[in-house]
């Protein structure tokens, strides 16, 4: 392999993990928003850690988060 290719691979491969880093991400960011809509409609925070994913520690931070944002 040349050195030109060895360079467009390695520029492929890092576009490519720059692509799965972000579609991960995304798709945390998601969760995340899901599990604070789920909190405000008053979801037991397990079912919601169970049904999102996330870790219970997480979904509890989250819920500190949503309580100091009502008394703002």
């Amino acid at each position: 392999m040349t050195w030109e290719q060895e360079l467009n691979v390695m520029y492929h491969n890092g576009v490519d993990d720059g692509i799965k880093q972000g579609i991960e991400q995304g798709a945390q960011e998601k969760s995340v928003e899901n599990a604070k809509n789920l909190l405000r409609e008053k979801i037991p925070e397990e079912l919601i850690a169970k049904c999102i994913g996330l870790p219970l520690e997480e979904i509890r931070k989250l819920s500190e988060e949503i309580k100091q944002e009502a008394l703002q």
